[in-house]
């Protein structure tokens, strides 16, 4: 009898255990989505489209949208008049921050759309790709897995030209400079200036001939093919403040860089020989005779408004960042490009890397170039912050039409504290900074202006 009972608590026994490692198998939501998709309107905006159903009515619906190299996505609550089949779209508005914000073209991203019906059933759809497109050029485009240049005017040999520049200048900075991990980048060549601004965020200065979005790893320049010598410099200066932000940034933001070596760095690699810009070095020459070149340290943080003193600053730049390349190495500045990327502030930087504050290594720097030595004291020496390494255009929040995407309020857009999975998408990863009000602002070049007082001059 004793064994009968044994012989049945070790079945029962078996069988809780199998029921207890059996693989669980989810009942299936009733929540089906009939169809999703989104419609490009660049420059005005981008339409997500969802149709679901549901055995009870569905009564909220959330969309989730992310850009590959941001951290944060944006999240719209999209009204919805409860019923068990609904169609509704949600605009995101490249013209306002409060509706989405601008995206340049070739931002690389994700959405996902939660579905909830009255009975308390909730469905997420997987996460679908997107990518914005300027659909306003008939664009070539040569690419490899790291650098894509896209032109719509010009010769067979014209969007090769930039090709080839870029990665001579990329190879610069990745080889003898050591920076490594340097995300995919886009570039948009735009021959006609009105195509250009429009393609630009809302109210972008006038001046503008080149505009960088370092997060989403895209970069717009604006020359035509009978501007390819100028184009190549400006394709290799944006270009390499892209790259450069690319390190230098923390959580929050760039960190901290003398902005002079920033700029002079970019001037450095515009061609492959690093040969001054003429406009740069006629000033620049001009200054060290009458004595009046910028200290440096006046540089440090942004460069003056003035384009005759913008042009002597983007010389001394360049004269100051070539002193440190080629006296000291090019490994040395690499060591200083480290030290900075784990936020040293700039005097801490250089001091601990060439053994001299700003105030002595341009004394150092004068010497080199034959100007006469600046005479500074330890107590003019100001305590600096951690400033920004880039420029911040202006904001974009200002009146606009209305976004269309539901019939009866703005959605409202909260952040997202989670990044999407990259996926493979060719040929360029999309880091830049998000323009709408949920994730940051977009970054300019401001070394473009000059630029620009040259083209105007042509």
């Amino acid at each position: 009898m004793n064994s009968m009972r044994w012989r049945i608590f070790f079945t029962l026994f078996v069988l809780l255990c199998g029921l207890s490692f059996a693989p669980r198998v989810d009942a299936q939501s009733p929540i089906t989505v009939v169809s999703q998709s989104v419609d490009m309107r660049f420059p005005r905006a981008m339409r997500f489209n969802l149709q679901a159903k549901s055995d009870a009515p569905i009564r909220a619906l959330t969309l989730t949208v992310w850009q590959r190299g941001v951290a944060l996505g944006s999240r719209f609550t999209v009204p919805v008049t409860p019923a068990r089949t609904v169609r509704v779209g949600f605009d995101w508005n490249f013209q306002s921050s409060t509706s989405g914000g601008y995206l340049p073209p070739g931002t690389h991203g994700e959405y996902t759309w939660r579905i909830e019906d009255t009975a308390g059933n909730t469905f997420d759809t997987p996460r679908a790709s997107y990518v914005v497109e300027d659909r306003s050029q008939n664009w070539q485009k040569i690419s490899n897995d790291y650098l894509s240049v896209s032109w719509h005017a010009g010769g067979a040999d014209f969007g090769p030209a930039v090709f080839t520049r870029a990665l001579v200048a990329r190879a610069f900075l990745a080889q003898q400079l050591r920076i490594e991990n340097i995300p995919p980048l886009e570039i948009f060549i735009y021959a006609n200036k009105q195509d250009f601004f429009n393609a630009l965020p809302p109210f972008s200065a006038e001046w503008t001939g080149g505009r960088m979005f370092p997060e989403y790893g895209v970069i717009m320049i604006n020359f035509a093919p009978e501007d390819l010598s100028w184009g190549l410099r400006a394709t290799s200066h944006e270009l390499s403040h892209a790259i450069l932000h690319s390190k230098i940034r923390g959580a929050i933001g760039e960190l901290s860089i003398p902005h002079w070596l920033d700029e002079g760095l970019a001037v450095y690699n515009e061609t492959t020989d690093h040969a001054p810009d003429d406009q740069f070095d006629r000033t620049f020459q001009t200054a060290i005779a009458r004595n009046t070149l910028i200290p440096l340290r006046k540089l440090e943080e942004r460069f003056p408004s003035d384009s005759d003193q913008a042009q002597l600053a983007y010389g001394e730049g360049y004269s100051a960042v070539k002193f440190m390349i080629e006296e000291y190495g090019a490994d040395k500045f690499a060591e200083l490009l480290d030290v900075y990327e784990k936020g040293a502030l700039p005097d801490d930087g250089l001091t601990q890397v060439y053994g001299m504050n700003q105030d002595e290594l341009e004394n150092a720097w004068r010497a080199n170039i034959g100007a006469r030595p600046r005479e500074f004291t330890i107590s003019r020496l100001p305590t600096v912050a951690p400033q920004p390494t880039f420029e911040v255009s202006a904001p974009l929040d200002f009146p606009t039409a209305t976004p269309t995407a539901a019939p009866t309020s703005t959605p409202g857009a909260t952040r997202v504290a989670s990044s999407p999975a990259a996926p493979t998408l060719t040929p360029a990863q999309a880091p830049a900074l998000p323009t709408s009000g949920l994730c940051g602002g977009v970054i300019v070049l401001s070394g473009i202006v000059v630029w620009s007082v040259r083209k105007r001059r042509n």
